[in-house]
């Protein structure tokens, strides 16, 4: 048996428009959505992306940047047109330090920001071994501890980027292909009172994107094991 071989199928954002109109009855087969259709389509389905970002972080969308340290500068702005000039971290997840002089990966502890307040001496200077990360509207802010004593260091952090807009009709969408199903019908449920849907259509569409949603964010977490252990700090 002869297969494709292909396995980069997707949907852009006009079609997944399209598909969603279709699964209310908005649309007929063969038909397409007209202008305001479509740009209401898009304003519901930029939206459900940005909503998708608190869902977790999936492997998919988990990043590395690494970035030089600052002799004397503890406080690091990230984000489009910033100091550390990438698209905004959500989340971040994990961090470590590397010397210019060596090849060593030595781990930083990522805190919160009441942790991070509570650490002792704020004028201290030295090899950074403490991370906090403060996500704000459109960019965010990376501040060490202690304060590097130099410009020897890179900084690698990982973190959860945010998803891209889709822009233009053609865009095709910034999830792997098996959350298409999950973004056609959470799309439809969030498009249908627009249309005057009735309650009952509304609730079997809304458990279907819901079925969709679980099975797509179940094979996108990351396996491995959880470890428990003291917090011998006593600061948690």
């Amino acid at each position: 048996m002869a297969t494709s071989g292909v396995s980069t199928w997707s949907l852009n954002r006009d079609a997944i428009i399209n598909s969603a109109l279709r699964k209310l009855g908005v649309l007929a087969e063969g038909d397409d959505a007209g202008a305001d259709q479509l740009t209401t389509g898009a304003e519901a389905l930029n939206s459900l992306l940005k909503l998708l970002q608190t869902k977790g972080m999936p492997i998919w969308a988990i990043k590395e940047y690494t970035f030089p340290t600052v002799a004397s500068t503890s406080s690091y702005n990230i984000g489009n047109s910033q100091t550390l000039a990438t698209p905004m971290p959500l989340k971040l997840i994990q961090a470590y330090r590397v010397e210019s002089t060596g090849a060593v990966n030595v781990p930083m502890q990522v805190e919160n920001h009441y942790d991070y307040n509570l650490l002792p001496v704020n004028a201290a200077s030295g090899e950074p071994t403490t991370i906090y990360y403060q996500p704000l509207a459109s960019y965010g802010t990376i501040k060490l501890w202690p304060t590097p004593i130099d410009a020897t260091t890179n900084i690698t952090i990982i973190y959860q980027r945010p998803f891209e807009d889709m822009v233009s009709g053609t865009d095709d969408i910034d999830f792997p292909p098996y959350w298409t199903d999950a973004i056609v019908y959470n799309l439809a449920w969030r498009l249908a009172p627009e249309y005057g849907t009735s309650k009952e259509d509304r609730a079997s569409i809304k458990s279907e994107a819901k079925e969709f949603t679980e099975m797509a964010e179940g094979f996108g977490t990351e396996e491995g094991s959880l470890y428990l252990m003291p917090d011998w700090t006593g600061r948690k």
